[in-house]
């Protein structure tokens, strides 16, 4: 049995004072549960992420109440940023496992309205104790990756900002994007340096967020439904200091879900029409578009450069922007493929409606990784 999505939302993102992240949640509950055409009452399935900015014992507890539901199944996960991916994953595995027939997968967080203490607390507790005395930031340990790409494959600082003007051509379309204006490759090399050789405008946005999905059984489906038709998910560290095959052809976390994912989806990356790829840095996309199978090691620079990822490219990606320029969740690339494939993007909407479409999140410094296939009904 295949479990399809029936609707997806999202909340509005400009910051306010008292806002909260379940609030967030619930706005963007409501409006996939609108979209999908069903009534609130038919929900009996919740997943939810964890917030930064707010502590819950149970985040989907706290939701389903506020939402007023009873679901016969519930959970809270944490996944760092595969997080807004693997609540997906959850709610098909349950759908399809019979513990639920309608689930919510969600989630928000009010990282700008919110507590900035709790938020640095939080980051604090997921590294180890010499990482904590040695005091690298998140930025720090992507820099570190991105200096062996460079070193290893030759790529250049303009190939990684490639990326960050690819998006922003991207969110220059989306009403909804935090950043529109378009950028060049000497605006992102002469923006601050974050921690070299990654600039500012290579680094994810930080905003208020709320998105949400609801998926069912197929065969509740309807036209204009998008079916999962894989998954994968992958852990391979939680610590930079223990990445065994991070440039291992084929052994990397992200090379080993979405590995899964094509052959549950019976598909290959030369089938895609679309890709939603996790970009908290511009390392990141290049590092995932390799371990993807879509270039060899070393070449996805280039690719960029070329277009590839354009509107009218042989893959157009993160075609609101993405982290970089639309605005922080990991969920909003699984709520922008839905929209984009139901022909629902409004402004930034593609020409071409796509009909198969990866979708992918990554969490922690490359450690968990979680792939969608989505298939447009």
């Amino acid at each position: 049995m295949k479990a399809t999505i029936l609707g997806a939302g999202e909340s509005d993102r400009t910051p306010q004072p008292g806002r909260t992240a379940i609030s967030m949640a619930v706005e963007s509950s409501l409006a996939a549960i609108s979209d999908a055409g069903i009534e609130i009452g038919e929900i009996d399935g919740v997943v939810t992420g964890y917030s930064l900015a707010e502590r819950h014992l149970d985040f989907s507890a706290d939701l389903a109440e506020a939402l007023g539901v009873r679901p016969l199944w519930s959970q809270t996960i944490s996944r760092s940023g595969a997080t807004g991916s693997s609540v997906v994953v959850d709610a098909v595995l349950a759908v399809m496992g019979g513990a639920c027939t309608t689930a919510l997968a969600v989630w928000a967080d009010n990282r700008v309205s919110g507590n900035p203490e709790d938020m640095t607390g939080a980051l604090s507790a997921s590294l180890n104790a010499f990482e904590v005395a040695s005091g690298p930031l998140i930025t720090t340990q992507y820099a570190l990756i991105a200096h062996s790409y460079m070193s290893r494959t030759g790529a250049t600082s303009e190939d990684l900002a490639s990326v960050a003007v690819q998006f922003r051509k991207h969110a220059s379309l989306n009403e909804a994007a935090k950043y529109r204006k378009l950028i060049t490759i000497d605006d992102v090399l002469s923006s601050p340096m974050a921690s070299s050789p990654l600039h500012r405008l290579e680094c994810a946005l930080v905003t208020d967020y709320g998105g949400a999905v609801v998926v069912s059984r197929v065969d509740r489906g309807r036209q204009g439904s998008v079916d999962v038709l894989g998954f994968g998910e992958a852990l391979s560290h939680s610590s930079i200091l223990r990445n065994p095959d991070l440039f291992t052809t084929g052994k990397t976390a992200a090379g080993q879900s979405s590995r899964t994912a094509f052959e549950m989806a019976g598909v290959g990356p030369a089938d895609l029409d679309m890709a939603q790829i996790y970009d908290c840095f511009t390392i990141t996309v290049l590092m995932l578009m390799e371990d993807f199978g879509l270039c060899a090691r070393g070449e996805a620079g280039a690719a960029v450069r070329g277009g590839m990822l354009d509107r009218e490219g042989a893959l157009p990606s993160n075609t609101n922007g993405g982290l970089l320029s639309c605005g922080s969740g990991g969920i909003l690339h699984v709520t922008e493929a839905v929209r984009q494939m139901r022909g629902v993007a409004g402004s930034h909407q593609l020409a071409s409606r796509p009909e198969l479409a990866l979708v992918h999140g990554n969490g922690g410094i490359l450690g968990a990784q979680t792939t969608l296939i989505l298939g447009r009904r």
